[in-house]
């Protein structure tokens, strides 16, 4: 009985989500009919309803901007976030974009068409088929504008797995890297999984996101639960979110 209690202390999991709570989530899909996220106006409140239920008091709205598959602009950002305030709900909410590292996204860096967090940070991602040749050239002209680029989900670019050095070239370049929630469970699959723990592991990562882009990944976030010592390494993560973005 005293080695089955001893084992249940040094297991014993805490939900992710008193980790998260009150910090300001820096990725999710929740403006209306823009990309992949909510697909109207009724589902963005259904989804904002639920964040105010696990305690969160701001999000960053960053809907894709990505060729021409999601061209957004600024405006268009812009034009689907008032139609979320005039819910006129109890929510924080700032707009900014998820930048996929293409060539559209080049010409807006070039014209200062961009829309940042808090000034100069600028989410980015890149094709889950393959990083751009020239992604380091990319990282130095954003950093050249005196941007910092934040690349969203590092753990599940699977070209990566494994190799951590790549992102410790890509940190000494001043990029620094977001984690998904999610990618904590099992939800991606398991080697997104185990590479989100390694790039936790390692002390690699610095900020965390939900990415939510339906109501289902907030239910899903609300029952993570993880051993002490990994909530403590994201805790790290959810302390920077504050530092930075609220």
């Amino acid at each position: 009985d005293y080695f089955c209690c001893m084992l249940q202390f040094f297991t014993k999991k805490t939900f992710l989500i008193d980790t998260l709570g009150g910090t300001p989530d820096i990725h999710c899909h929740i403006l209306p009919g823009i990309d992949d996220g909510s697909p109207d106006l009724e589902t963005s409140r259904l989804i904002i309803t639920k964040y105010i239920d696990l305690g969160f008091k701001k999000l960053y709205a960053t809907p894709h901007t990505m060729g021409e598959i999601y061209p957004n602009t600024p405006e268009t950002i812009h034009m689907a976030l008032s139609k979320v305030e005039s819910l006129g709900m109890e929510m924080d909410i700032t707009a900014a974009s998820e930048y996929m590292l293409d060539e559209v996204f080049e010409q807006h860096l070039q014209n200062d068409n961009l829309l940042l967090m808090r000034e100069k940070y600028v989410l980015v991602e890149l094709s889950y088929f393959q990083a751009p040749i020239n992604l380091d050239q990319i990282i130095f002209k954003i950093t050249s504008k005196g941007h910092i680029p934040v690349l969203a989900h590092p753990e599940r670019y699977a070209f990566f797995h494994g190799k951590l050095d790549v992102f410790r070239s890509l940190k000494t370049k001043g990029c620094l890297l977001q984690l998904n929630a999610l990618s904590l469970s099992k939800h991606y699959g398991s080697s997104v999984q185990k590479m989100a723990f390694q790039l936790l592991e390692a002390g690699l990562l610095d900020y965390i996101g939900t990415d939510t882009h339906r109501l289902e990944h907030l239910n899903k976030i609300a029952e993570i639960q993880l051993p002490k010592k990994i909530i403590a390494k994201v805790s790290l993560l959810a302390r920077n979110n504050q530092i930075t973005f609220s």
